[in-house]
């Protein structure tokens, strides 16, 4: 890659952009962050997902299968069956648990705003005639009316540490709306980050790629990360740099870290309470697998 590829100052404008950024980055508000509902971006991010060598979007289907045991075995333990537990997936993506979920029984329901995983998702139900609902919604943004959108619902589950792209005043505001659509007495399933799993030191790395999620061109790949202490968030920036254009594109990810008193505090808070923590459902390797905790809505 040379110079002479790029129009006249561009790649010059682009190392220029990315020097004169704060480095190490700080947090930023999440207009700025990765757009999942951006439809190139989610056609790209749906084949990551659908890719069953990686888990970097979706799990490997075995981990999926894995976890659904796990996870139908608590659902069942009181003897109810399948059909009478409804199951609601928070950022459900391509929907592969709430498949897996429904071809055993169960009634489930998911929403996401990625729109070509959500549109797969559905497709995929209906024709294997699966007894999923696919909802279009920003976690947010949810509306009032969220309970009466989804139904009561026995459990709600929320999966690969998603939960920590969401700042302080975010979680609190959403928390106690999905609360309220869970049945008195269900549970959350909530797979979180251990505090100690966050990275506190700041990195740099780059690498050459022919595609990614970020761009489906060859291009540059540089990665920044840091740690934020007084806002406890690990801050991650990705600056793209496509060969043939010179074109440069930055995307940033925050995520937000709790300990595990303040993440019980903060379900309490919504009144999710009774907190049971589970080891890693089944050993895989720690940053693609996390812990789960597991809490119940009040009784009234």
């Amino acid at each position: 890659m040379t110079q002479d590829n790029f129009p006249p100052d561009t790649l010059a404008q682009a190392l220029a952009r990315i020097a004169s950024a704060a480095h190490p980055p700080v947090v930023e508000t999440a207009e700025y962050q990765i757009p999942w509902s951006d439809p190139e971006f989610s056609h790209r991010m749906l084949e990551a997902h659908l890719d069953p060598d990686t888990n970097m979007a979706s799990r490997q289907p075995e981990v999926i299968h894995k976890h659904v045991d796990w996870l139908a075995a608590q659902l069942l333990s009181s003897g109810q069956s399948p059909d009478q537990v409804h199951i609601l997936d928070v950022g459900c993506g391509p929907g592969l648990y709430l498949h897996d979920l429904a071809g055993r029984g169960f009634q489930t329901t998911g929403f996401d705003f990625s729109p070509a995983p959500l549109e797969w998702a559905k497709n995929t139900a209906a024709h294997h005639g699966l007894d999923c609902r696919f909802l279009k919604l920003d976690l947010t943004q949810l509306p009032n009316n969220l309970p009466d959108l989804v139904g009561p619902v026995d459990a709600i589950t929320f999966w690969f540490g998603e939960f920590h792209s969401f700042d302080s005043p975010t979680a609190r505001d959403f928390l106690p709306r999905l609360a309220g659509c869970l049945r008195p007495g269900g549970r959350l399933f909530l797979e979180y980050q251990p505090w100690d799993l966050f990275v506190k030191e700041d990195s740099t790395e780059w690498s050459w790629q022919e595609s990614s999620v970020f761009c489906d061109h060859p291009h540059l790949w540089l990665q920044e990360f840091a740690w934020v202490e007084d806002q406890t968030t690990e801050v991650h920036v990705h600056w793209i740099i496509e060969q043939d254009s010179g074109k440069l594109k930055r995307y940033i990810q925050c995520h937000h870290g709790w300990t595990d008193s303040q993440l019980t505090g903060l379900l309490a808070e919504a009144g999710l309470v009774d907190p049971v923590f589970h080891p890693p459902l089944t050993g895989a390797p720690e940053e693609f697998e996390f812990p789960v905790l597991v809490t119940r809505r009040r009784e009234i």
